[in-house]
């Protein structure tokens, strides 16, 4: 079996490379908050930091850990996911060789716990050389009109090493199931090129797992009473961070019934363009016959919309209900509370980016072959590049509608529960949010699915196609 691992690493490490930035990300994120408590804790045991005043350093890390934790859960279950369907053939020929659905398991196992520990050795190296700055940073600004005291940083590997483990045992829970659909792929596709995976389907776990996922957003609403009972200086900072929570959460919900949810909202909005364009109808078209490939790689869009649009609203949020209740001088998080902010839902917002980034790119040699076949089919230049471009459109877009609707559940839950603690309320998305968090991520999916084609739309289209045939 040994023999057997070790050939199956060698012949799939170009398809885990394709993915490995969400890996390092995960790691990254796990690494820096690992080292911030260390750091946080050695200051507080030691006297140099008052207890009352570390939550920068020891309770927003364990928060990081949840949200990074969610985030990377389903990102990495996705992205293990493309590799699989990436590598059909050879896990198919594997099975046909004789190798037991067990054995098949194993085999994926062993290549995503290897691949999360090379990530780890990158994220490591990142996380001890970037520490002492990304102190300075979560102390960035004022706080009551004193400087926060920055902690003198903790270089533990001991700790590093915990985060590490916490990445592997995320993704041997995300990247099981996908392993086990590994391991039913019948050996008859070792006999036909079957680059597409079959349609998928939502079992009952996964809808139990998005009724989970919704009860416990119901749990934070349900505790809003229980927190403004205990009315003090903290409770405002509370409701934020659990408002933060409802939007993790619910995206997680959204990811976990993408696919039975992406392909229909897709096909719904896009049928309202009333265009009769070729590279319209054919963009349209490829996202349905895609399926389970269009719904993973749009997962990890939905968390970077979702995750930018609420971190660009708090602010401006906060800043309107201190003017509507009365404040008389307003609240802002430009300086004092941003860096906090920034470090619940950046390392998280990061991963996220990280594997849909990393997901197109594991779609580029198939989308070659596709731009391949329609210029056979008499489509000019300008319209194989064009058709790409589209495609990310559709991706972004239809990410962003259960996106919006996550940062309508945040907004919600931020204008009962501060309204229960006293304040007056006031919600406030401004235009740069919305520019932000869906301009800026379409660029970013436009110039992942775009940029890879260009090689291959130098090239001769058959030579594409064959490519692809060969492998």
């Amino acid at each position: 079996m040994r023999r057997l691992y070790l050939a199956e690493l060698r012949d799939s490490w170009p398809a885990w490379l394709g993915v490995s930035l969400a890996f390092v990300m995960a790691n990254l994120s796990f690494a820096n908050s690992a080292l911030v408590l260390a750091s946080g804790w050695e200051a507080v045991s030691s006297g140099r930091l008052a207890l009352e005043a570390s939550a920068e350093f020891t309770l927003s890390p364990v928060t990081n850990f949840l949200f990074s934790g969610a985030v990377s859960l389903v990102v990495i279950a996705t992205s293990a996911s493309m590799v699989i369907d990436s590598r059909r053939g050879s896990l198919a020929r594997l099975a046909l060789a004789g190798a037991s659905p067990g054995q098949v398991t194993r085999s994926v196992m062993v290549q995503l716990v290897v691949a999360a520990l090379a990530c780890a050795v990158i994220a490591d190296g990142i996380a001890l050389a970037t520490l002492d700055p990304y102190l300075a940073f979560l102390t960035f600004g004022t706080e009551s009109g004193l400087a926060i005291e920055k902690p003198a940083p903790v270089h533990d590997l001991g700790s590093v090493l915990l985060a590490n483990l916490g990445v592997v045992a995320v993704a041997v829970v995300g990247g099981y199931g996908q392993a086990r659909r590994a391991a039913a792929i019948t050996p008859v596709e070792a006999l036909r090129q079957a680059a597409a995976a079959p349609p998928p389907r939502v079992g009952v776990l996964r809808w139990i797992g998005v009724a989970l996922a919704l009860a416990v957003v119901g749990a934070f609403f349900a505790a809003i009473p229980v927190v403004a009972g205990f009315a003090g200086k903290e409770t405002a900072s509370t409701f934020l961070q659990m408002s933060l929570g409802t939007l993790v959460v619910f995206i997680v919900a959204v990811a976990t019934a993408a696919p039975a949810l992406v392909s229909p909202l897709a096909r719904a909005w896009t049928a309202l363009i009333p265009s009769r364009s070729p590279v319209w109808q054919m963009a349209r078209r490829n996202v349905y016959v895609r399926g389970a490939r269009f719904a993973r790689s749009v997962v990890p869009i939905i968390f970077t919309i979702g995750l930018m649009l609420g971190l660009l609203s708090l602010g401006p949020t906060i800043h309107a209900t201190s003017v509507a209740s009365g404040f008389e001088e307003a609240i802002s998080l430009d300086k004092a509370g941003m860096g906090a902010f920034l470090s619940l839902l950046g390392p998280a917002l990061a991963i996220a980016l990280a594997g849909g980034v990393g997901n197109l790119f594991m779609m580029s040699k198939q989308r070659d072959a596709e731009l391949a076949l329609f210029g056979i089919a008499g489509a000019t230049p300008n319209q194989r590049l064009l058709l790409p471009a589209l495609e990310a459109v559709i991706l972004t877009v239809t990410a962003a509608i259960p996106a919006v609707a996550g940062l309508g559940v945040m907004l919600t839950f931020l204008l009962v529960s501060l309204g229960a603690g006293g304040l007056v309320p006031a919600v406030a998305v401004p235009t740069s949010a919305w520019l932000v968090g869906i301009g800026g991520t379409g660029l970013v999916m436009v110039a992942a699915t775009f940029l890879p084609t260009l090689g291959a739309l130098r090239l001769p289209e058959p030579r594409v196609v064959a490519r692809l045939a060969a492998e």
